[in-house]
C-alpha cells in the first residue's frame, strides 16, 4: 500500500470525522438551546408568581391596615343585621310553575310584634306580600325592589358609602404608593418566596438576587451578587400595578446555570459527548498506527536490503579467500597466509556484527527477551569488549581510557546481550567522533548499584533529540548528510537490555562537547 493511498484514506476519514463532529455539535447545541429556552420560561413563570405573591401580601397588608379604621363601624353594622332572619324557598306549584320566595323577618322576643316580608317570584309576575310596619313597592316584571323602610334604607346607604371609601383608600395606596422599596419588600421574605416558587417549578439551583430602586440604584444585594454583562440576568418589576412610577425591580441570575443545563441534558447528551471523544481518539490512534506501521515497514525493507548487501560482501570476501587457500595452481610460497588470515578475521567480525543487528531486530519483534543470566564479572566483560575495538580506535589515532573502580562488579547478566549493549555504546562513541576519538569507560559502585559510564568527545546530541534518542528506529537528523551508517536500533536496544536486567540508562550531552551514557544496574538482582 503506497503512502499516497494512505494519505487519501486518511483525508477521507478526516472529512467523515469532521462531519460527524459537526452533526454531534449541532445536535448538542440545539438540545442545549432548547433546555435554555425551557429554563428561561420556567424562571420567568416563577418570577411572575413571586411578583403576584408579593403584591398579594402588600394588598392584604393594606386591607388589614385600613380595616383597623373601620373596625368599630363594622361591629355596629353586624349588630344591626343580626336582628333579621333571611330564608329562601323554592317550589313547583299545582299549575307547574316554578315559584321561589325570600322571607325577610325581624327577630323579636316573645310577646313582641314580628315584622315579616315575603317576596314571591314566578315566571311571569313578581308579587309582594307584606306585614304591617314595612312598606315595599313592586316596580313590575323585571324591575327592582326598593325598600322604603326608613331604618333599613339608611343603614344600607351608609354601608355602601363606607365600602366605597374603604375600597377607594386601598386602591389609592396601591396605585400611588409613597413608601420606599426598602419598606415595601423584606429581602428575607422575598428570598423565601423565590426559593419556594423555583422549587415548585423544578429549579433546584443556587441563585443570587438584588432589589433595585426606581432609579436603578441597589437597595439590597445578596452576598454573592455582582453584575456581569456576559452573564444572563433575569429581571422583573416587583410592583407592576404601580401606575405612575416604578418603585422597585428584582434582578436575579444563576452562577451555575451552564452546568445545570448540561446536567439536565441527561444520559443522551453525556453519552453523545463521550462517544464523540472516543471516536476522535480512535481515529487519531488509528491514523498514527497506520503511518507508524508504514514507516516501520519501509525501515524494515531498507534494513533487509542493506543487510543483504552487508552480508553478501563479507561472505564473498571469505569465499574468495578460502578459494585462494584451496587453489592448487597457486604456489604455496606465493600465498600470503598472514594477509589472508587478516582478511578472514576482519570479514568474520564484520559478519558477526551484521548478525548482531539481525538479532536486535528479532528481539524487538518478539517484544520480550528470554535472558540466560549467569554470574559475570562486568569489569572483565567490558575490558574484552574494548579490546575488540582497539584496532578501530588506533586507525583513527584515538585513545580509550579504562577505569574499573567498582569493587562489587560480579552480577547476574546475560553475557551475550550485555556484551552487545556495551559494544553499541563504544561503537557509537567511535562513529560520532569528529576528530581523534577520546573515549572513557568506567565502573563504580553507588547505593547498592553498579554504575557503568561511557563518555566520548563526539558531536553531542541536542536537547530536543535527547527525549527520543532511545526510541526504536530513531536517528538524530543531520540534514541531507548520511555519513554514519545505522538503523536507529542501537540505543533502543541498550535501553531494552538495561531494563530487562532491572536497570536504567540515562545520558548527558551538549552539542559539540560529547555525550556521556550512564547505565545503572542493581548488584543483587538475579
Amino acid at each position: 500500500m503506497s503512502r499516497k493511498f494512505l494519505w487519501i484514506i486518511a483525508i477521507f476519514m478526516g472529512f467523515a470525522m469532521i462531519a460527524l463532529i459537526i452533526v454531534q455539535a449541532y445536535w448538542i447545541s440545539n438540545a442545549y438551546r432548547l433546555k435554555e429556552k425551557q429554563f428561561s420560561q420556567l424562571v420567568n413563570r416563577a418570577l411572575y408568581n413571586v411578583v403576584s405573591e408579593i403584591q398579594e401580601r402588600e394588598t392584604i397588608w393594606h386591607i388589614m391596615d385600613e380595616a383597623e379604621v373601620f373596625d368599630s363601624t363594622w361591629q355596629e353594622e353586624m349588630a344591626f343585621w343580626e336582628q333579621y332572619n333571611f330564608d329562601i324557598n323554592a317550589s313547583i306549584g299545582q299549575d307547574g310553575k316554578f315559584d321561589q320566595s325570600l322571607h325577610f323577618s325581624q327577630r323579636s322576643s316573645p310577646g313582641q310584634q314580628q315584622h315579616k316580608l315575603t317576596i314571591i317570584a314566578d315566571d311571569t309576575v313578581l308579587q309582594i306580600k307584606q306585614d304591617p310596619g314595612i312598606v315595599f313597592v313592586d316596580t313590575g316584571y323585571g324591575g327592582n325592589i326598593h325598600l322604603y323602610q326608613p331604618q333599613i334604607r339608611k343603614k344600607i346607604e351608609k354601608k355602601m358609602a363606607e365600602n366605597r371609601i374603604f375600597i377607594d383608600r386601598i386602591m389609592e395606596r396601591m396605585i400611588s404608593p409613597d413608601a420606599p422599596i426598602e419598606k415595601r419588600v423584606d429581602p428575607d421574605h422575598l428570598d423565601q418566596v423565590i426559593r419556594r416558587q423555583f422549587l415548585n417549578s423544578g429549579i433546584d439551583l443556587d441563585y443570587e438576587f438584588a432589589i433595585l430602586r426606581g432609579n436603578m440604584d441597589f437597595a439590597y444585594k445578596s452576598s454573592g451578587y455582582y453584575y456581569d454583562d456576559e452573564m444572563e440576568h433575569f429581571g422583573t418589576a416587583l410592583f407592576p400595578n404601580d401606575f405612575f412610577s416604578r418603585t422597585g425591580y428584582l434582578s436575579l441570575y444563576f452562577p451555575r446555570k451552564t452546568s445545570f443545563l448540561l446536567k439536565s441534558l441527561g444520559f443522551m447528551g453525556i453519552s453523545s459527548i463521550i462517544l464523540t471523544l472516543v471516536i476522535i481518539l480512535s481515529f487519531t490512534v488509528t491514523i498514527f498506527i497506520i503511518f507508524r506501521q508504514k514507516r516501520l515497514s519501509e525501515i524494515k525493507n531498507d534494513f533487509v536490503s542493506n543487510m543483504t548487501h552487508e552480508l553478501k560482501t563479507p561472505i564473498s570476501t571469505i569465499s574468495l579467500a578460502s578459494q585462494m587457500l584451496n587453489d592448487k595452481t597457486i604456489p604455496t610460497e606465493s600465498k600470503n597466509y598472514d594477509n589472508i588470515s587478516r582478511i578472514l578475521r576482519d570479514e568474520s567480525k564484520r559478519l558477526g556484527y551484521q548478525v548482531e543487528k539481525v538479532l536486535q531486530m528479532a528481539i524487538f519483534d518478539q517484544g520480550r527477551i528470554k535472558l540466560k543470566k549467569k554470574k559475570t564479572d562486568i569489569n572483565e566483560l567490558i575490558h574484552n569488549v574494548i579490546t575488540n575495538f582497539t584496532l578501530q580506535i588506533e586507525d583513527k589515532n584515538g585513545e580509550i581510557e579504562e577505569d574499573y573502580a567498582a569493587d562489587n562488579a560480579v552480577i547476574h547478566v546475560d553475557s551475550v546481550h550485555f556484551t552487545n549493549m556495551i559494544s553499541n555504546l563504544v561503537d557509537n562513541a567511535i562513529k560520532y567522533s569528529v576528530e581523534k576519538p577520546a573515549i572513557s569507560v568506567s565502573t563504580l559502585n553507588r547505593n547498592e548499584k553498579l554504575i557503568i559510564r561511557v563518555k566520548d568527545n563526539g558531536i553531542g546530541i541536542k536537547k530536543e533529540d535527547q527525549r527520543r534518542i532511545f526510541e526504536k528506529f530513531y536517528r538524530v537528523p543531520t540534514g541531507n548528510v548520511h555519513n554514519v551508517k545505522g538503523f536507529g536500533l542501537g540505543l533502543s536496544y541498550v535501553k531494552k537490555i538495561a531494563e530487562e536486567h532491572h536497570g536504567s540508562v540515562s545520558l548527558k550531552s551538549e552539542p559539540g562537547k560529547g555525550t556521556e551514557f550512564e547505565i545503572s544496574l542493581p548488584v543483587n538482582s538475579k
